[in-house]
């Protein structure tokens, strides 16, 4: 039963994500791996709830994939209280 619950939680989360970045063309999230790699879901994510924190445009045609990463990272942290668990290498 276990891991039926954490694969619904799983389904549950990865649609919530998809809704909430569903306006952002560039960001297209199927799984928790590969799809956050470029770093454009992290800041999607933040900036579909947030968008007065950063300009998207300025992430999305600037930065490269460890560059996005790390601004989310600290955006998440300097403004949300978010805590840095990952390392953008």
């Amino acid at each position: 039963m276990a891991g039926l619950q954490q694969t619904n939680s799983e389904k549950i989360l990865l649609s919530w994500v998809r809704q909430s970045t569903r306006n952002y063309p560039q960001v297209n999230v199927i799984n928790f791996t590969s799809s956050w790699s470029d770093g454009l879901a992290f800041n999607a994510l933040l900036h579909s709830y947030r968008p007065d924190l950063f300009d998207w445009n300025a992430v999305v045609s600037q930065h490269s994939p460890v560059q996005r990463l790390d601004h989310a990272f600290n955006v998440a942290k300097q403004h949300l209280g978010i805590e840095k668990l990952l390392d953008p290498e």
